[in-house]
């Protein structure tokens, strides 16, 4: 009786070990980045820029930029990419925004977030560690002399974005394109995509997470950060096909910040990320009108 009792309690804690160690596993695999090397610079528009470094906030990972000269004194856009590419995303078409808002005037940093283009660090974590390195440029920023600062982000460097200005007062406005509200209404779909493992597995692996990297994605949750931006104004925009973060989280943000400055596109035509590629020209009319009311 003792026997059998001994080898059911090995079974169970060799289970208990197992599916701890797969749950670790994958919490490393849900987090790990994929480094694209960069592919073009700005020189393929003709545009004058200076490669930059600079740390994010209270960390040690340096992260890798361009500053790109506009005629506009003492003000700048830093633009943050999206998950999964870095600051030359031609999907998303950074480069060729990032022209029109300098033939706008307009001073740009690019950057790359850590983990991605040549940026330190191996880890993404939804924007709950990302946000330092928005901050991170924020503070390069006003140490180069800028003034008045704007932020637009992209998916995942539209929600650090937000993060970000909710606790940063030099950002001075935010144009968030395709953020989500709240990262646990796209969990699921988005642990499937990345690990195709069942999704029991799911809670085990955000705890191990949590406990490796001290990330609590289930914390991750704009839609109760954007109140703490105003009176600071924010341009939500949001592709109304988007099959990733749908159309509604762009509602959910406007709505719960609550401020009046605020304003909300919703695309109609674009996926994730592409309302630049559908509609450029009232994208780039409406985010400079939007910076120029607020950017001094």
């Amino acid at each position: 009786m003792k026997k059998a009792l001994k080898i059911t309690l090995s079974v169970i804690l060799a289970l208990v070990v197992i599916f701890i160690g797969i749950s670790a596993y994958l919490g490393y695999s849900m987090t790990r980045t994929e480094r694209i090397p960069l592919a073009e610079n700005p020189s393929v528009l003709s545009l004058t820029y200076e490669n930059v470094t600079f740390p994010s906030l209270d960390e040690k990972l340096i992260l890798h930029g361009w500053l790109l000269p506009g005629s506009k004194d003492g003000e700048i856009i830093i633009m943050v990419h999206g998950n999964g590419f870095n600051r030359d995303d031609p999907g998303i078409g950074t480069l060729d925004i990032a022209n029109q808002l300098i033939q706008h005037g307009y001073n740009v940093l690019m950057f790359d977030l850590r983990g991605y283009g040549e940026s330190d660090g191996s880890t993404v974590s939804g924007g709950y560690y990302e946000k330092r390195d928005v901050e991170g440029a924020v503070v390069f920023a006003k140490e180069r002399g800028f003034e008045h600062i704007g932020v637009l982000g992209f998916s995942l460097g539209a929600v650090s974005s937000l993060l970000a200005a909710a606790e940063d007062k030099d950002i001075d406005a935010v144009v968030s394109d395709s953020s989500y509200a709240d990262l646990n209404d796209i969990m699921g779909p988005e642990f499937k995509k990345r690990t195709k493992a069942p999704e029991l597995f799911l809670e085990p692996i955000l705890f191990m997470i949590k406990i490796m990297y001290g990330v609590d994605f289930a914390g991750i949750r704009p839609v109760a950060a954007v109140p703490e931006i105003a009176p600071r104004p924010v341009l939500f925009i949001h592709g109304e096909d988007d099959d990733m973060i749908p159309a509604n989280h762009a509602y959910r943000l406007y709505e719960a910040a609550d401020n009046s400055l605020d304003e909300l596109w919703v695309v109609p035509g674009a996926g994730h990320v592409k309302s630049f590629k559908v509609q450029p020209q009232e994208y780039i009319e409406r985010v400079t009108a939007f910076f120029d009311e607020y950017l001094k």
